[in-house]
């Protein structure tokens, strides 16, 4: 290793602590000689990594978990269909989803109860059917390749690897870009089609068929009874299908069903091949009506009928029609702004007992309701909060609930950015990650992780659905907002240190309030309420550690509670108060970093170069590092008494950054951004250091070192077993190796060992690792601002579940 040796060894009450000196020793401030120009490290030294040299990235690890994924879902969605936890999503959707980027997700997904999945190339045009057929999806829409290479002309089934061609598919003759399947069913055997096409298959397979056709799927050949349906002497369209028993039921635009006079509505025996009309079908005014979704209430057996009508057959009802034993109903008119025959209902899902309706109205019944409703068998209502900025295009059942999706964004104060779940325990999003915006923006900066227990804190004010103040637990497979979290006055409040002292959290940041109470800038949580630390912090909070009892806070402040804190001060939980260290003289930068090593120094870490007393220099040319003896008597004429010099590290011929402390047996790792360690100012130019260095306490002089580095800054740094180390931070590399955003170091080894893909930038291109929490229970927790883990959607929180530490 490439190292450099420490000076004096300061000897206090019997205690040593290598390579450091008091600041008075010498002069206070005297100003250092020039600093010569820096040593190189040794032959066969480790060197710093360079993505140059690194390793290609592993490939995709199934052991980071795909529940952290964004909330977000791309803009229109328009078909779903679910079988057991599984469902499928298609739109005319390719753009940013999950917080992936454009074009992850062509079309059509896959969520599996936890995350999506790519389908492939997916599909080239929209798509608006999906009918899932034992091991096969089928979807319909207006695309002709699928895949990027199958040709399939508006019909594609899925296999679960690969897209294929389904029998030529459908076509409109004189006119092919009007081709559209619209809805699909199936009973097993044979595949129901509905649409915008006058013939199906090719060639010698080639059927006519108006708007609505079968495929038997073991044979592949094709049939539409009496010519399917008509509009006047051209091709009816079919928008929605309904498989009951041996009875499909059609509904769309068209005046003929076969040979039957029916407006927008038609039962097909599939036995017999015979059409059924109900009346006169479905009406608007005195034009035809359309019918755009139907569902079913299998223990009644009620039909539900939703379009855009004003009667049906003989009965006045809009937007939603019932059918019971041949006879239709109504549950009371859509309106909207007033007008029955202008409100739309566009998709219907039967679920719990309840009938959910989703369109374009603004009442349902006799509620006001603006775009979705939901009736329990005696009248409408609005489901919580109902959603806003668009309307639903899609309700399907799943699991104890029923998918939303559509053009809105919002449900009351919750983001649910066109898709989420909604049952009576209320929404559940497609994604646990973390948000402020509707564009997968969050960020995590602290962590702690305990008994089953997450708490992440950062700048968020959503958790997956829930409403949080930049800070929330995970128990349970769920968020909890943790009595409000926090608030602050226009921006949002921001957490940027956290500590677990016994059964508390302590968090510390930017922010005015803790659950609605003041408490400025750092604040302790209990577990089921907020308390403030005397009048807190006049600056941002970045760091916390305790020793002895107290919390000591690190960050830009210059007073803590009623006392002068000027960067660092100590609250001592017994007393309820707010001690300066030592004379409290103030640092000229930023405090970053804290850590405790020799059970009574305090390294504190950073930004800085000088300690001041008022308007005087106490120390200069500190580097970044500087030690706090906590058991040192204070000499109350000494601006610097119990304050010590160590070497700190230098980046451009400045200060570095200290962003991380982590004690490791007898050494302290040190993290951050850097290229020299080791500098004692005017002394020792130190060495070649990439933002990670090793002070070895358990050395008779306190030498320093560096395993090897990273080529972006370190961030965070953690450990479990007390063996070996895990970095966080901006970098792809460490060491020899690729790793992205996350990796482990063993010392004893001297190896280096990548987290599978690690993180990646994902939809916004940043990949910034902040905080790392272990246990051996749950596995590595990884917080910051990203959108993928694993190569799979993750938004600012990951998840490797994978063994830890050296047995790995």
């Amino acid at each position: 290793m490439s190292e450099d040796q420490g000076t004096e060894r300061l000897r206090a009450d019997g205690a040593a602590l290598p390579g450091v000196t008091p600041l008075s020793e010498g002069g206070s401030v005297a100003q250092a000689a020039p600093v010569a120009p820096r040593a190189q490290p040794a032959d066969g030294a480790a060197r710093p990594a360079a993505v140059a040299d690194a390793q290609p990235p592993r490939a995709a690890d199934p052991t980071w978990s795909t529940a952290f994924g964004a909330t977000n879902v791309a803009p229109n969605p328009t078909a779903a269909a679910a079988s057991g936890a599984t469902l499928y999503l298609g739109g005319d959707f390719m753009f940013a989803m999950a917080g992936m980027p454009d074009l992850t997700y062509n079309r059509i997904a896959r969520w599996d109860g936890v995350g999506w999945n790519r389908m492939g190339e997916g599909v080239d045009g929209p798509v608006h059917a999906i009918a899932v057929v034992g091991d096969d999806v089928f979807v319909g829409g207006e695309f002709t390749v699928a895949g990027g290479s199958v040709n399939s002309p508006r019909l594609a089934r899925w296999d679960g690897t690969g897209w294929m061609a389904v029998a030529g598919g459908v076509h409109v003759h004189n006119g092919a870009e009007f081709a559209t399947v619209r809805a699909l069913a199936s009973d097993g055997q044979r595949l129901f089609v509905a649409g915008t096409f006058d013939t199906v298959g090719t060639g010698a397979n080639e059927v006519a068929a108006n708007g609505f056709a079968i495929l038997t799927l073991a044979t592949g050949t094709w049939e539409s009874p009496e010519g399917g349906l008509w509009f006047q002497a051209y091709a009816g369209t079919g928008r929605a299908l309904l498989l009951s028993g041996r009875t499909v039921y059609v509904g769309g635009e068209f005046e003929r069903a076969g040979s039957v006079d029916t407006y927008a509505f038609a039962a097909l025996e599939t036995t017999t091949g015979s059409w059924t009309g109900f009346g006169s079908g479905l009406r608007n005014g005195d034009f035809g009506g359309i019918v755009s979704s139907l569902a079913l209430d299998r223990r009644s057996r009620t039909v539900f009928i939703g379009g855009t009508f004003s009667a049906a057959d003989t009965v006045e009802t809009s937007g939603v029609a019932t059918l019971r034993r041949g006879r239709f109903g109504t549950l009371g008119r859509f309106e909207r702004f007033g007008d029955p025959s202008l409100a739309s209902v566009w998709a219907l899902a039967f679920v719990g007992g309840k009938l959910h309706a989703g369109g374009d109205f603004t009442t349902a019944g006799d509620a006001a309701a603006e775009n979705w409703a939901v009736h329990d068998g005696t009248r409408w209502s609005v489901p919580g909060d109902g959603v806003t900025g668009g309307s639903p295009y899609v309700l399907a059942p799943y699991r104890d609930g029923v998918v939303v999706a559509g053009g809105f964004t919002m449900s009351g104060e919750r983001r649910i950015t066109h898709a989420g779940v909604w049952s009576e325990a209320g929404w559940q999003t497609f994604g646990q990650g973390v948000s402020y915006s509707e564009y997968a923006d969050g960020n995590v900066f602290a962590l702690d992780v305990t008994d089953g227990r997450l708490t992440a804190g950062g700048v968020f004010d959503q958790a997956g659905p829930v409403r949080v103040g930049s800070v929330a637990e995970w128990r349970d497979d769920a968020w909890h907002d943790m009595a409000g979290g926090l608030g602050q006055v226009i921006v949002l409040p921001k957490v940027a240190g956290m500590l677990r002292v016994g059964g508390d959290i302590y968090v510390t940041g930017a922010f005015a309030t803790a659950g609605g109470a003041a408490a400025r800038n750092i604040a302790r949580w209990d577990g089921e309420t907020w308390s403030a630390l005397g009048s807190g912090l006049n600056g941002p909070g970045y760091a916390l550690v305790e020793h002895g009892g107290k919390v000591y806070a690190g960050g830009t402040f210059s007073t803590a509670g009623e006392t002068a804190g000027n960067g660092v001060a100590a609250w001592d939980a017994a007393t309820q108060a707010w001690s300066p260290l030592g004379n409290a003289p103030g640092f000229d930068h930023d405090v970053l970093s804290l850590a405790v090593v020799g059970d009574r120094y305090l390294v504190v870490g950073g930004h800085f170069h000088t300690l001041r007393a008022g308007m005087q220099d106490v120390a200069r040319d500190l580097y970044g590092l500087v030690v706090f003896d906590t058991q040192a008597e204070i000499d109350p004429a000494d601006p610097a008494s119990g304050w010590l010099r160590m070497r700190g590290v230098q980046s451009s011929f400045g200060p570095g950054w200290v962003r991380a402390l982590q004690p490791l047996g007898t050494d302290l790792y040190v993290g951050g951004t850097f290229d020299t360690a080791g500098v004692l100012a005017g002394v020792d130019p130190g060495f070649a250091a990439q933002n990670l260095a090793v002070w070895h306490l358990g050395t008779e002089d306190g030498r320093w070192s560096t395993p090897g580095g990273t080529d972006e800054p370190v961030q965070a740094l953690t450990t479990l077993d007390g063996r070996s180390l895990v970095l966080g931070g901006w970098f792809g590399a460490a060491g020899p190796i690729a790793a992205s955003g996350v990796v482990e170091h063993d010392p004893a080894a001297g190896t280096w060992t990548a987290y599978g893909e690690g993180i990646g930038p994902g939809e916004r291109g940043v990949r910034r690792v902040e905080a790392l929490a272990q246990h051996a229970d749950d596995g590595l927790w990884v917080g910051g601002t990203f959108n993928t883990a694993g190569g799979a959607p993750s938004c600012s929180i990951g998840l490797w579940r994978g063994t830890l530490g050296r047995s790995r």
